[in-house]
């Protein structure tokens, strides 16, 4: 049954409860989905009391919205935005903004994860507002007796940009079969984002290491707000018009267009902030229109101190190599894991690339090396999800590993290592034995290799960022085939794969670069002979500006960090009618979002762009950005091409 099927407010007015110390509307349902219910007669078998209770209050500020009709769901696992099932029947709120449930159910299991939508009725003595829709996330179903909470516009921002790429249209909220782990870690970033319990941000749970845009979050509510409370005659159709897409279709509630601004931050930002008044119920405000609506978390701790590549684990867990000799591990939610120093030990010295294995073991490389050792030149160091080093104490250093700067997983277990300084790849199987011979593979082709990805037919590609005209090398998962390819770009400094097929240029997959020093983006075809042919020209827009880092998510679109510019770019990728068109404004997404000098990016199954940031904030502190929310999940760890969990 689909959320937010709100019924007709006629009905809504007639079944309005007038709670006299919270009375309840009680809802039995049986286990196995009948019911019994009494006859004038009387009952020698009553209906058994209710085993579940769940209650809390739906406003918007501090106005009660009265009458309107809340349900409560478990999320569906059938699909995105699909498959939720209701929990309990639907109740109606009384003057106060109050409701209680109760009823004879079993959770699915303890971890099935619950959220509450809430939808029409009206605010004070105004007339029912159908487009008043809010929910909340309040989580675990197996914690969610005898608790309350707050359903309200902040709760309803939270879970629409946490959730945004789990929500289908009327607040649906599903995933995957294969991607529980996803949806789960969305609904903690939705909890540190908001209290449920008070309807305030940020949770009551944020990491001391986390900074919340709590700001740009109430001024996002006040948007709703203004419709919920029909603070003018257009607010409502106000809100509806700035909040739909191009070529898309109006919204017609709250919680839809809430999505709308979240799936599409950079639409029209100037008119949404418009609806904000000094008088709107959730303060502080921004003092002016955002560059965009994305929701960024910052942060810090756990060893950061110039952050390099970054990958994710199967947890959703990010780890940072860190030039100055450690790693960094945070918890999906955030939190620092690793210690105040970082995971250091095993050779790690000055690292710049990361991978995260199949076996989830943390593959490292390190730009020097101890005395002694590999005459100084580097070495491989991987850590186990510990953070304990299990490649002895000085690493890896067969295999021709020479000044290595970046690594890449394959799902056959092996890692792809580019040498920058002898310009050579090294190949390792997963337990740490040389693949490649002492002098490395792809000799004479490569030419400043910094980055590396592996496609679907495990062929590793190398950017050459020392190539006076742009190109990257193929190399066979053997090593013995090898072949160098123009990219039409300067400096290619990072690479990302997808494996999209497409007809019309004959391709398997596609490889995209960011070019460095000629600011765009290149697009090659990949052909299942192994060769790639550049596809039109270079892309720029969408704030592209010394791009260094680039992934692509699980729908094809193409994410860039841009060095220079202090934000990140969304392009259009290969499956699109204009692949390498922007998504992002012109000054890119997240220019509000105190990024410094972004330097890699990675997107987990909850549809997060992590952002490294190799520049300090003004406490002399490292970071690391969190765009929450913002792309397609992909399944982690990234293994070659990327996949939609």
């Amino acid at each position: 049954m689909p959320a937010l099927q709100w019924r007709s407010r006629r009905r809504i007015a007639s079944r309005v409860l007038s709670f006299a110390g919270s009375a309840a509307l009680v809802a039995s349902v049986g286990c196995g989905g009948n019911s019994s219910s009494g006859n004038s007669g009387g009952n020698s078998n009553p209906p058994p009391p209710p085993n579940f209770e769940f209650s809390g209050k739906v406003m918007s500020g501090q106005q009660p919205v009265v009458g309107t009709e809340v349900q409560l769901y478990v999320a569906g696992s059938s699909g995105y935005g699909s498959g939720a099932t209701l929990l309990t029947p639907a109740v109606f709120t009384d003057q106060n903004g109050a409701f209680i449930m109760q009823a004879n159910v079993t959770c699915p299991s303890s971890s099935a994860l619950t959220y509450v939508t809430a939808g029409g009725g009206h605010t004070g003595s105004g007339s029912d507002n159908s487009a008043i829709g809010m929910m909340a996330a309040p989580g675990s179903c197996g914690s969610l007796n005898n608790s309350t909470a707050v359903v309200n516009e902040v709760t309803t921002i939270a879970a629409a940009w946490a959730l945004t790429p789990f929500l289908g249209s009327g607040g649906v909220v599903g995933t995957s079969s294969g991607n529980q782990k996803g949806l789960a870690n969305g609904f903690a970033g939705a909890a540190n984002l908001v209290d449920v319990s008070s309807g305030a941000t940020p949770g009551k749970s944020v990491p001391g290491n986390a900074t919340i845009p709590k700001t740009k979050i109430n001024t996002l509510a006040d948007i709703l707000s203004a419709c919920v409370e029909l603070s003018s005659t257009n607010a409502c159709s106000a809100l509806f018009a700035a909040a739909t897409p191009p070529g898309g279709t109006a919204p017609n509630n709250t919680l839809d267009a809430a999505l709308n601004i979240a799936r599409n931050p950079a639409v029209n930002p100037a008119a949404l902030f418009a609806l904000v008044t000094s008088s709107s119920p959730f303060q502080p405000t921004l003092p002016a229109a955002p560059p965009d609506w994305t929701l960024a978390v910052t942060l810090t701790g756990g060893g950061l101190n110039q952050p390099g590549q970054i990958a994710l684990d199967a947890s959703g867990n990010l780890w940072v190599a860190n030039y100055v000799s450690a790693v960094t591990e945070f918890s999906s939610s955030g939190a620092a894991i690793s210690p105040t120093a970082g995971f250091t030990g095993g050779g790690l010295a000055q690292s710049y690339g990361l991978a995260v294995n199949q076996d989830g073991n943390i593959w490292v490389t390190d730009y020097t090396s101890p005395s002694g050792v590999n005459n100084g030149d580097g070495v491989v160091t991987v850590l186990n999800a510990s953070g304990q080093p299990v490649s002895g104490a000085n690493g890896y250093s067969v295999g021709g590993i020479f000044i290595p700067v970046a690594a890449a997983a394959d799902t056959t277990g092996n890692v792809w290592i580019a040498d920058f300084g002898d310009s050579t790849a090294a190949e390792f199987a997963m337990d740490g034995t040389a693949v490649s011979p002492a002098t490395g593979f792809g000799s004479a082709l490569l030419d400043g290799p910094v980055a590396v990805a592996i496609d679907a037919n495990h062929i590793a590609w190398f950017a050459n960022q020392s190539a006076q005209t742009g190109s990257v090398t193929s190399i066979s998962p053997d090593g013995s085939k090898a072949n160098t390819w123009p990219c039409g770009g300067d400096a290619p400094s990072g690479i990302a794969v997808d494996a999209i097929a497409d007809s019309a240029n004959a391709a398997t997959g596609h490889l995209w670069t960011a070019n460095y020093l000629s600011g765009s983006v290149s697009e090659l075809a990949l052909h299942s002979d192994g060769s790639a042919t550049l596809v039109g020209t270079p892309y720029t827009g969408g704030g592209i500006k010394y791009p260094n880092g680039i992934a692509v998510d699980g729908a094809g679109n193409v994410w860039v960090a841009n060095y220079r510019g202090a934000s990140i770019t969304e392009l259009q990728g290969a499956k699109a009618a204009q692949p390498g068109s922007a998504v992002s404004p012109a000054a890119g997404f997240g220019s509000d979002a105190s990024l410094i000098v972004p330097y890699a990016l990675a997107i987990d199954a909850s549809g997060n762009v992590w952002v490294s940031n190799q520049g300090q904030n003004t406490a002399k502190q490292f970071t690391v950005t969190e765009f929450l929310g913002a792309a397609a999940p992909v399944k982690t760890p990234l293994l070659g091409p990327p996949q939609l969990p």
